[in-house]
């Protein structure tokens, strides 16, 4: 039925060619106009899933790291700079950079500006300190302790400040406050800094640190190469000789991700094209063969354009995959070709006996590609819809428009031959070699590891490394810490979910350095015990208190009332601390890091160190409320890589059965459709084990590869086993090597890349492609029977 359709097309458009071209022309032409509007985007969010499975969750909340968000600015010293001139010099440039790029440029933290903040600590302590925290309260409270701290209080009034401290000292003789104070520690998330003048300076004084914000999206290059232009014209206008500044943030990743692939995509399409090109004049010679060439060229840009209408945002590497289609596409017209060209059949019936095995190779690639619609990565189903696009066009045009604008055998001299090829003479040195290198490979294969580090999918320039280990070392971990999210539908929920997490983190960690909101905004039920614990402690040490300030402050000439306002707060706690009553204490910024509210949903962040410990701990730990939630680096790591290999398993298990069943349709009995998969298992057995051998590990971006190999290598083994002396000339050999070559050219042209999910796909691919190509022309003909028909019709 296929053979019958195809040649009743030729027949058909015979006399009607030009309607068929110009059809064509449009389609062609009104595709690539779409190509205009084509919006491109060339970070890594292509590249990670956007389900709700548990690693799209613990990903977006990855996002929401305080310092992720964040644009940080280191400046340095050159040796025996003096401290005042680096921070007048970091004053300068946190003044210089434009609103337009950094909204809002902090020199130190916010908070120690507000001099009211002791004060409200003290007057608070009723609401933060715990139980547990009233025995230190009560050691205070001894009589040598209170003589101690009177006397040195008398000394702090008889000081140049003394007419300064004389109000705080009547509310605090005891210096309770310092209580208070001990639990600003908790939320200071620049681990390695000393404050001078207001600022973050470093141990040693060479360093200074700047924080910004910026309306600048991380995901938009176009604007990000735009503050990174900024930053380095204002930095080299503002610091003096002897003071550097470099930048790190999400948007120096996102350019010079987009600039990578810009250039990749220059040079992998030119260097594929001109391989295509290249490939035809040596073994094809003959101007007609330019329309060959020309099909794929057409697909790209219609594949794209096809991607742009399922998706707002094409990926960069979906359209560095073009080199890939060009090789693909190819190969459909090559068999077209040389199914005319070199038959001695007449056009429609050569057309129609080469259109099954065409058509079949076609489908068998498409359902391959078509499992990657399933994924949850919306990268890989861009790919999927551009490469079944243009596969399915380009065969189309190879069955449909191709045969109208080549000559066939009758009307033009035979091209020229390539080397002939299956007619194989040394069977048992064939088969020895292949079956070699089947063993040496498969010994191998379980040696390939899977990569889920993140910072495997894109590119990390050696200068952003330099610059981020830098900031490490100086300031601390500030962008890769672990992240707890305490979770709840409203507000105190959350926070009663944060309280138990942080007693249980102090309980297992006491040395553990923690950024945390629960030390200053307990739940209100946990404020309220607190308050209570509080009152029923000073009922008991009120009085004794009271009597040894008396006893104590009458020799140093304190009067009897000196502390009345003291007393007067223990008898009138304060109300409840509400996020309002933070904000007003200049805590609005750690708030906006630390609680997050959306979607009616409220999320406390809780900060740590990730270490292999606190992951282990959280795993095994019975106490955590169901409300909170641990991501880190490290262990969403190990999430992504059990994704990969789930998703693997899927994708080969259902790519697998497609393939099986198109080729089980294609040729009914088992021995020749196990001889078409040969290739195939040939193919997978060589990328995997050669990776093990070269130390290579397995990522997103190798399961597209392993669909490729699929969907390629079963197209040879087709065409190898539908080849017989009753059915299909030895051109089919040819045509096989030369699409082979082609589709080596373009994966070939990948491997120059520097970005590495082009690279990578690339360079495995060309390793399963490599071997499954010699298999189906060497191996398949040394196992079959000639001469027998093996591509049923229908």
């Amino acid at each position: 039925m296929l053979s019958t359709l195809f040649a009743s097309l030729y027949r058909f458009f015979a006399p009607r060619r030009i309607p068929l071209f110009a059809l064509t022309l449009l389609l062609i032409g009104g595709g690539l106009a779409g190509l205009a509007g084509l919006e491109v985007r060339e970070d890594i969010e292509a590249m990670l899933p956007d389900d709700h499975s548990q690693v799209a969750e613990d990903f977006r909340r990855l996002r929401q790291a305080p310092f992720s968000r964040k644009v940080l600015i280191g400046l340095s010293a050159a040796e025996g700079q003096e401290p005042a001139v680096l921070l007048a010099a970091t004053d300068r440039l946190a003044g210089a950079l434009s609103p337009d790029y950094f909204s809002r440029v902090v020199t130190g933290p916010a908070a120690l500006e507000n001099y009211r903040l002791p004060g409200w600590l003290t007057d608070n302590l009723p609401n933060l300190l715990a139980a547990e925290d009233l025995p230190r309260l009560g050691k205070r409270l001894a009589p040598e302790a209170i003589e101690t701290r009177l006397t040195a209080a008398y000394d702090r009034l008889l000081s140049p400040e003394g007419w300064l401290i004389k109000g705080q000292l009547r509310r605090d003789p005891l210096s309770l406050g310092e209580l208070g104070l001990e639990k600003l520690r908790f939320v200071n998330p620049v681990a390695k800094t000393r404050l001078r003048d207001g600022h973050f300076l470093s141990a040693d004084g060479r360093h200074a640190l700047i924080i910004a914000d910026s309306p600048v999206a991380m995901t938009d290059s176009r604007e990000g190469a735009r503050l990174l232009k900024h930053f380095v014209e204002t930095a080299a206008g503002s610091l003096p000789e002897g003071v550097s500044a470099r930048l790190v943030s999400g948007h120096a990743y996102t350019v010079a991700n987009a600039e990578t692939i810009q250039r990749d995509l220059f040079v992998v399409l030119s260097a594929s094209t001109l391989a295509l090109a290249g490939l035809f004049l040596v073994f094809l010679r003959c101007r007609r063969s330019l329309f060959v060439f020309l099909i794929p060229v057409a697909v790209v840009g219609l594949a794209a354009v096809a991607v742009s209408w399922t998706t707002p945002v094409v990926s960069g590497v979906t359209l560095g995959f073009g080199a890939v289609l060009l090789g693909i596409a190819v190969d459909y017209g090559l068999h077209v070709y040389f199914a005319l060209r070199t038959g001695s059949l007449p056009p429609d019936q050569a057309l129609g006996r080469v259109s099954r095995p065409v058509l079949f190779g076609a489908l068998t690639s498409l359902a391959g590609f078509a499992v990657l619609l399933t994924s949850s990565l919306p990268g890989q189903r861009q790919l999927a819809v551009f490469a079944m696009t243009g596969i399915a066009l380009a065969v189309l045009l190879a069955l449909i428009v191709l045969p109208h604008l080549l000559k066939t055998a009758a009307e033009a001299p035979r091209p020229p031959m390539l080397p002939r090829l299956g007619a194989v003479r040394r069977r048992p040195l064939v088969l020895g070699l292949w079956l070699a290198g089947m063993l040496l490979c498969g010994a191998r294969i379980a040696d390939v590891p899977i990569d889920g580090n993140l910072r495997s999918l894109g590119l990390m320039p050696k200068d952003l490394v330099a610059a981020e280990e830098e900031l490490r070392a100086t300031w601390g971990e500030l962008r890769s810490q672990a992240l707890f999210f305490a979770e709840g539908s409203t507000l105190e929920e959350a926070l009663v979910h944060n309280d138990r997490l942080f007693e249980e983190l102090r309980r297992s960690f006491p040395e553990m350095p923690l950024v945390s909101l629960a030390p200053l905004l307990p739940a209100a039920a946990r404020q309220e015990e607190n308050r209570a614990a509080w009152q029923t402690f000073w009922r008991e040490w009120s009085a004794p208190t009271r009597q040894q300030l008396l006893v104590a402050g009458a020799p140093l000439g304190f009067a009897e009332t000196a502390f009345a306002p003291f007393f007067a707060a223990l008898e009138d706690p304060p109300p409840a601390i509400t996020p309002a009553a933070l904000r007003e204490q200049g805590l609005g910024e750690l708030l906006d890091a630390l609680l997050l509210e959306e979607k009616g949903r409220v999320r406390v962040l809780t900060l740590a160190p990730d270490t292999p410990a606190l992951s282990a701990w959280f795993a095994e730990a019975k106490s955590i409320p169901a409300g909170v939630h641990l991501v880190s680096p490290s262990r969403f790591g190990d999430e992504l890589g059990e994704a990969i290999r789930a998703d693997f398993t899927r994708f080969i298990l259902l790519a697998g059965g497609a393939v099986l069943l198109m080729v089980t349709l294609l040729l009914r009995r088992p021995g020749p459709v196990l001889l078409a998969l040969l290739p195939v298992a040939t193919g997978l057995t060589a990328m995997f084990g050669i990776m093990g051998w070269l130390g290579m590990s397995f990522n997103l971006f190798n399961i597209v590869a392993t669909i490729l190999v699929i969907g390629l290598s079963v197209d040879y083994g087709i065409f190898m086993v539908c080849r017989s002396s009753a059915e299909m000339e030895p051109e089919t050999a040819r045509a096989v090597l030369l699409a082979g070559l082609t589709t080596l050219a373009g994966f070939g042209a990948l491997v120059l890349a520097r970005h590495p999910a082009l690279h990578s796909i690339g360079l495995t691919v060309l390793l399963g492609i490599g071997a499954a190509m010699p298999t189906a022309l060497l191996v398949i003909p040394a196992l079959r029977r000639e001469g027998k028909r093996t591509c049923t019709d229908g």
